[in-house]
């Protein structure tokens, strides 16, 4: 027989998600199974406790009072069972994680594949988006953003600094010259980075004599994918300004050179969120720590 919390947890999800087929997804299961639980919550407390009638779901009187409280109840049992699963040697189950787009691909990718052959017990199931992240919902059980996430039930850990590197191959310095200033940049062909959630071109950056200064210079190519225009600036087909964990590797190696470093600064920072009441659970745990123990250099 389901327990009560079980049923709770469905009811949880679908006010938190907006209808019951939402918070039926949330939790990975059917509608007819979520809206079965929510009756036979119904009930067991004997009064209505969601109005189905409008387009968007709704509470009663009773619900709200009965939801109230047991928002309070089900963090406190989720700490409780969050500090005796620290005691579990392997963790074992999912694990939600949810990154920008960027830092997902070129980043987190190879340290996930690492994780799973560390704990082959476990799944990650892994999200990118560069949307704005949906906490309230507590589906996800990590997020990578830049710039906090507010929540009051969220921790934030900085996990790494920005910034944005101007940088060119050394054949287009060789046929086309090197621009002697930032706005100089005009002369060139600079290729551009698209945001794909507003499709805003991004502006360069730079910060000269303490002031920080935008810039818009045209060129051949805009995509919305950092490591494309990363392959054409190492083709030589022009000079672009990157994030400078995507082309460390390429100026250290001679394959890029940076322009005006003087200019360069910590444009923002990645943050590695989670709930706060689920701080000590085994599975967080367990990523939190080898994320700060891989050896990647951020």
């Amino acid at each position: 027989m389901k327990t009560k919390i079980n049923l709770a947890r469905t009811l949880i999800a679908a006010i938190d998600a907006g209808s019951i087929a939402a918070g039926a997804r949330a939790l990975n299961m059917t509608r007819s199974a979520a809206s079965k639980n929510v009756a036979t919550l119904e009930l067991a407390l004997g009064t209505p406790l969601l109005r189905r009638s409008s387009k968007k779901l709704s509470l009663t009187e009773a619900g709200e009072i009965y939801v109230r409280g047991l928002r309070s109840a089900l963090a406190d049992i989720d700490a409780v069972e969050s500090d005796v699963s620290a005691f579990s040697e392997t963790p074992t189950g999912v694990l939600t994680i949810e990154s920008s787009v960027l830092f997902g691909k070129f980043f987190l990718a190879e340290i996930i594949r690492n994780y799973l052959r560390a704990y082959p017990k476990m799944t990650i199931d892994l999200r990118l988006s560069d949307g704005q992240a949906d906490v309230a919902s507590g589906e996800v059980d990590i997020y990578f953003r830049t710039g906090r996430v507010r929540h009051m039930d969220m921790i934030a850990t900085k996990i790494l600094d920005i910034r944005f590197k101007t940088v060119v191959a050394p054949e287009y310095l060789a046929k086309k010259g090197a621009p002697e200033n930032v706005d100089a940049l005009s002369r060139h062909n600079c290729l551009n980075f698209r945001f794909p959630a507003d499709h805003s071109v991004f502006q360069w950056q730079f910060k000269l004599d303490n002031e920080v200064i935008y810039r818009r210079f045209a060129g051949n190519l805009i995509s919305t994918d950092a490591q494309e225009l990363r392959k054409s600036v190492l083709a030589a087909d022009g000079i672009s300004q990157l994030p400078n964990q995507l082309v460390d590797t390429d100026i250290e190696q001679g394959a890029l050179v940076e322009l005006f470093p003087e200019t360069v600064y910590v444009v923002k920072s990645l943050y590695m969120c989670l709930q706060r009441s689920r701080r000590n659970d085994a599975k967080l745990l367990s990523f939190s720590k080898f994320l700060k123990a891989t050896s990647i250099a951020f």
